[in-house]
């Protein structure tokens, strides 16, 4: 049966494609609209998570620090991607996962592939009894599902106090010991695990949770996080 011009006008109106962050109209497969993608800068750094020292060639002391893993952020905490995170982590707009895994698809200097696993960094009980959900979990999944890994929930995270306002130091000890392997949880010898999060700042967090996984069988940690942010004192950011 022919679709009549008012159905098909419907119909497009229906499926017509909305930038995820600003409701303009988007075209073929473009991920942003021209305007958000102007509002966002890569991020050229990999992080080591045991010092948070930036570098840009991995050979530069990947094999000097035995108790640290590279953290590989997608793009920087300023301007867009910020507000991303944000309302994905506190206005319950879960549907910015699928963004959030897209960008780090897009800029990430280094994806994890088929075979690897990605690990969402928990959040605390209190936590996600307030948010109802856990964002990294969210945007581990979505990118499970581009990049052709498993995505595994298998660590757990103790409350906490908050991060904001602490020191590199102070951060540091405020994670150590947090993190634990679900159950009996193992990690299957050879894997390539990646450590997935929507905030980078001192790297502490993906650090104390690495050493679990490490601990647990894997034999090769990466952190992997959306935003790149540097340290201030008066941010709102949790993690």
């Amino acid at each position: 049966m022919a679709i009549s011009p008012l159905s098909k006008n419907l119909l497009g109106l229906f499926l017509k494609k909305i930038c995820p962050t600003c409701d303009s109209s988007l075209s073929g497969s473009e991920l942003l609209c021209p305007w958000c993608e102007l509002r966002i800068d890569r991020c050229s750094e990999i992080h080591w998570s045991s010092t948070g020292t930036p570098f840009r060639d991995p050979s530069d002391h990947l094999e000097t620090d035995l108790t640290g893993v590279p953290v590989y952020s997608a793009v920087m905490y300023s301007g867009l991607p910020g507000e991303i995170v944000v309302r994905l982590k506190f206005n319950g707009e879960r549907h910015l996962a699928t963004t959030a895994a897209g960008l780090i698809m897009r800029y990430s200097v280094r994806l994890p592939g088929p075979g690897d696993i990605l690990v969402p960094i928990p959040a605390g009980r209190k936590r996600k009894r307030e948010r109802g959900y856990n964002q990294a979990a969210l945007i581990a999944v979505k990118l499970a599902s581009l990049s052709g890994c498993r995505s595994l929930d298998i660590l757990t995270r103790d409350d906490s106090p908050s991060q904001v306002g602490l020191s590199p130091s102070l951060r540091r000890q405020n994670v150590a010991g947090i993190f634990h392997m679900k159950g009996r949880c193992r990690i299957p010898g050879g894997t390539d695990v990646w450590l997935v999060d929507d905030v980078a700042t001192t790297c502490s967090t993906i650090d104390s949770a690495a050493g679990v996984l490490m601990d647990s069988g894997a034999s090769r940690v990466r952190g992997l996080t959306l935003t790149y942010r540097k340290r201030t004192t008066d941010s709102i950011i949790h993690r």
